[in-house]
C-alpha cells in the first residue's frame, strides 16, 4: 500500500510516498504557505493532487508541529503554524481528498519511526530525544506513545533545569540544552561571536582538535546527560534514543556516555547506565513515523469493524454466523 507521508515545518513542507513496509519514493519539498488555514489547506490539497496523478494513494499522513489530539485529529496549537490552532486538520483534509488521513506531533512521529523500524524497534520501553531549536521527544510505554492528559508527555522543553534565578523561559530546557546554547557554550569556549558559528562549523573543530570547541561541546552533552540520568530513574526504559540533526555527530553520543559514566560514578553503590543510542532516520524521521501512526490506525479501524460486526450478529440473535466468524479469526 502507498501513503502521502508529509512532514510540515515553518519554513519547507517535506513529503513522500512510503509504503507499509517503508520503501521511501518520491521525496520533495515544497516551501510552507501559511497566510492564512485555507491557504494552507489548499497547499497540502496541491501536493496530494501532483502526488496522485503518479500513484494510488492509500491515506495521508501527516506530521505536524504542535499540540495535537492524534486519535481525534484536532489539533489545539500548531507550533510554528500560526495559521492552524483549534482545528481538525483531519476532518477538513478527509472532506477534500476522500482518503483516510492522520496527523501526530511531528517529534512523536520521529520517535514512532525508530519503534517501527530504527534504534528502539527491540525494545517495550524507550524514550527518545530530539534535539533542534528546541527539545521534543517522545515517552514510549509498551510500543504505545504515551501522549498524557493535555497531550504534553515528552515536551522536554519545558522543563525547569535551574532553580538559582527568578522563574524564566532561559531556565527552562528548550534554551539550556537546544541548538542556540550549543552555538553559545562554544562561542564562550573559543571567542568567536556566535553569529559566526553553525552547527557544522563547532563540530569540525571540535573533531579538529580544537580545545575550546571541543570543552563548548561536552558542556552541551554534560547538559543532556543529566536529563537524560533524570529520566532514566523517573521511567527506566530500556533505551534512550537521541535524535535531531545534532544526533548525527558521532562525537556528540561520545560525551554524552562519558558524561554518563561521570554522573554514575557519584554514588557510592552500583546503578545502572542508561543505555543511549542515536537514531537512524534523522531527516526522514517525521515521514516514516508519520506512516507508521497511520498503518496503526488503520490496523484499529479494521479491528472495530470487525468487532462491530460481531457485535451485530450477536444482537440480531445468529449465533451460528457469529460463533463461524469468530473461528475465522
Amino acid at each position: 500500500m502507498n501513503y502521502l507521508a508529509i512532514d510540515v515545518g515553518g519554513t519547507f513542507i517535506k513529503y513522500a510516498v512510503i509504503t507499509d513496509q517503508c520503501s521511501i519514493s518520491v521525496k520533495d519539498k515544497t516551501p510552507t504557505r501559511q497566510d492564512s488555514m485555507e491557504i494552507f489547506v489548499d497547499s497540502l490539497v496541491e501536493i496530494y493532487e501532483k502526488v496522485s496523478s503518479s500513484y494510488e494513494l492509500d491515506g495521508v499522513a501527516l506530521s505536524m508541529p504542535g499540540i495535537i489530539d492524534s486519535k481525534r485529529g484536532f489539533m489545539y496549537t500548531g507550533g510554528s503554524l500560526f495559521c492552524i490552532s483549534n482545528v481538525n486538520i483531519v476532518e477538513i483534509l478527509e472532506q477534500r481528498l476522500h482518503v483516510p488521513v492522520t496527523v501526530e506531533n511531528d517529534a512523536k512521529c520521529a520517535a514512532l519511526a525508530e519503534l517501527w523500524k530504527g534504534a528502539i524497534k527491540d525494545c517495550t520501553n524507550a524514550i527518545v530525544i530530539v534535539c533542534g531549536t528546541a527539545v521534543g521527544g517522545a515517552v514510549i510505554c509498551n510500543r504505545e506513545i504515551v501522549s498524557g492528559r493535555n497531550f504534553m508527555a515528552g515536551e522536554f522543553s519545558y522543563i525547569i533545569t535551574d532553580s538559582k534565578d527568578d522563574y524564566k523561559m532561559a531556565n527552562c530546557l528548550a534554551e539550556t540544552a537546544g541548538a542556540a546554547s550549543l552555538l553559545r557554550s562554544v562561542s564562550e569556549e573559543i571567542g568567536i561571536p556566535v553569529e559566526e558559528l553553525s552547527g557544522e562549523k563547532a563540530f569540525s573543530l571540535a573533531n579538529q582538535g580544537d580545545p575550546g570547541a571541543l570543552a563548548g561541546i561536552r558542556k552541551h552533552a554534560k547538559k543532556l546527560a543529566i536529563q537524560i540520568h533524570n529520566y532514566q530513574y523517573m521511567f527506566d526504559p530500556e533505551k534512550i534514543a537521541i535524535g535531531g540533526g545534532i544526533s548525527e555527530q558521532p562525537l556528540l553520543l561520545q560525551l554524552i556516555r562519558e558524561e554518563l559514566a561521570k554522573i554514575n560514578g557519584m554514588f557510592p553503590w552500583t546503578l545502572p547506565v542508561p543505555e543511549v543510542t542515536t537514531c537512524q532516520f534523522f531527516n526522514d524521521a517525521n515521514l516514516i513515523g508519520a506512516v507508521y501512526v497511520h498503518i496503526k490506525a488503520r490496523e484499529k479501524k479494521i479491528s472495530m469493524d470487525k468487532v462491530n460486526e460481531l457485535m451485530e450478529l450477536l444482537e440480531n440473535r445468529r449465533e451460528g454466523e457469529y460463533l463461524k466468524a469468530l473461528l475465522m479469526e
